[in-house]
């Protein structure tokens, strides 16, 4: 039985093995203090950042989007969170918020448009487009990603909690 344990680990390659009893390894153990130990914990795989304005917060536009809920018209009774980019929302689903999020997520050249139902006013979500017309998002002093004569200012009914071009 303990040779077949041997080939599971992957060592058993038939050189025998001395072990010199001489050698004291009772010591041998390294610990960390708990400082060492938490920055141990902190380290994570390298993700890319594309801020993604969601009510006070940012969320990153590269793995998460943006869940508004409450009522789309009156912004005191709106709660906004970070929510996994594939999730759901029971709300408006904000997948970027400025050309720069698009950009972020590979699609160069794509503007932020806030996508209105037809007959609808109040925007449902937003996605990257080649061109949103009245309803390209932006961000305070993004003015040049703005076509015409418009400016980004805050939304007051298409898609409040977030700017327009307008």
């Amino acid at each position: 039985m303990l040779a077949s344990c041997a080939d599971i680990l992957g060592i058993d390659d038939g050189t025998p093995r001395t072990y010199d009893a001489s050698i004291d390894v009772s010591n041998d153990v390294t610990t960390l203090d708990a400082k060492s130990e938490a920055a141990a914990d902190v380290v994570a795989p390298d993700v890319p950042k594309s801020p993604l304005a969601c009510g006070k917060s940012s969320c990153n536009a590269y793995v998460e989007a943006c869940c508004r809920t409450g009522d789309a018209l009156d912004a005191s009774a709106q709660t906004f969170t970070c929510i996994a980019a594939d999730a759901s929302c029971a709300g408006l689903k904000a997948t970027c918020a400025e050309t720069a999020n698009c950009t972020a997520q590979g699609h160069v050249g794509a503007e932020c448009c806030a996508i209105i139902p037809d007959g609808s006013a109040i925007a449902t979500s937003t996605a990257c487009a080649s061109a949103c017309g009245a309803a390209a998002l932006c961000q305070p002093g993004d003015d040049e990603n703005c076509t015409g004569d418009a400016s980004c200012q805050p939304s007051i009914q298409t898609v409040i909690g977030w700017m327009l071009c307008k």
